[in-house]
């Protein structure tokens, strides 16, 4: 009888050891993520660290770049033509995740897949795009975070008013039609709010489109002929490569202007007010860690923003001989001296 249970002893010993033994051999999970922008540019200092603190959000929850992450980047700048090119190459690589930044990036996304779970950043218009049903139940292979944008075109207008009072005839910056369908509806969605914004403003707004060639001295001359007083800038693939550019003529042709996001105040602009985009590329990191783990997309309700900055350029404003309100001022979450 001891030598039985001996027996049963080493046999359970032994089987236990070589499980023990087979799972310290089994490789630690090697999870792949396919990244798709086409406003961003490698090494552009505002959009890359944006990248950054996703990446170290993801790191904090255990998945390390270099250790068991793959991320495949397709970073597109002024080139959102290749967009849906882009989005099949990383789709062929079968992801685990595709992470689709902005709106032409998640159209070019669900274009090539239903199956593998897309977490969007910053589209503008996700239900009225076709992305998804409802923010509650996105029901499709998609969710993420999502911007305020088309809601917060009438704060950036009152700002405008407000800082350059008597300059009523605006200019509407955006980039050309025809380069991407899904930003033509968005683009003209703002168009649409911001005219009915302005007319209740006492304010007239006319478009003035940006070429695919990227010529802003073309476009500033359009703007100069047509006397438009201050401007309101989009933020589209286009217009963040020439943010530069735009800041410069505006300021040479003293004529204020409001623009969608933070990064083209500080390439020169004058005004900004959006949502913390910072955030939502922190959120990133918890869908796909939830999707990670077994979370279905369609289920996992998209986030809007809760946190917004006004960031004003002093020195541009200066420069446009304008005076800031002290109200605004004290207002601003940040103020580029």
């Amino acid at each position: 009888m001891i030598h039985q249970r001996a027996f049963i002893f080493f046999i359970a010993f032994g089987l236990a050891t070589w499980s023990l033994a087979v799972t310290a051999q089994q490789p630690e999970r090697v999870w792949r993520i396919g990244y798709l922008s086409a406003t961003e540019a490698p090494g552009e200092p505002q959009a890359q660290s944006r990248r950054l603190i996703m990446e170290a959000a993801l790191a904090r929850l255990g998945y390390i770049e270099g250790k068991n992450l793959v991320i495949e980047r397709r970073l597109l700048s002024d080139r959102v033509e290749r967009v849906n090119e882009a989005a099949a190459e990383l789709a062929a690589l079968q992801p685990d995740a595709m992470v689709a930044v902005n709106t032409p990036d998640v159209a070019a996304a669900l274009s090539v897949t239903k199956t593998i779970p897309i977490v969007f950043v910053n589209p503008a218009d996700p239900i009225g795009s076709g992305f998804i049903a409802s923010l509650a139940r996105p029901g499709g292979n998609a969710t993420g975070t999502t911007g305020l944008t088309i809601e917060l075109i009438g704060k950036r207008l009152e700002l405008l008013k407000d800082i350059a009072a008597g300059h009523t005839h605006i200019g509407f910056i955006s980039m050309q039609k025809g380069i991407s369908a899904p930003l033509d509806h968005v683009n003209q969605t703002k168009f649409d709010t911001a005219s009915a914004k302005a007319k209740a403003l006492g304010l007239t707004i006319a478009w003035r489109p940006l070429s695919n060639s990227g010529d802003v001295d073309a476009l500033f001359a359009s703007i100069a002929a047509n006397g438009d007083q201050a401007l309101y800038v989009v933020f589209d693939p286009l217009t963040i490569q020439a943010q530069r550019r735009i800041a410069e003529l505006a300021i040479s042709h003293k004529i204020p202007a409001v623009y969608e996001i933070r990064d083209y105040v500080v390439s020169g602009g004058l005004v900004s007010y959006t949502y913390l985009r910072t955030h939502n590329f922190e959120r990133v990191a918890v869908f796909v860690d939830k999707i990670f783990k077994g979370a279905n997309p369609a289920e996992l309700p998209v986030e809007q923003p809760t946190t917004f900055e006004l960031v004003i350029n002093l020195k541009t404003a200066k420069a446009l001989g304008l005076t800031i309100p002290q109200a605004l001022l004290l207002r601003a979450d940040e103020v580029i001296q």
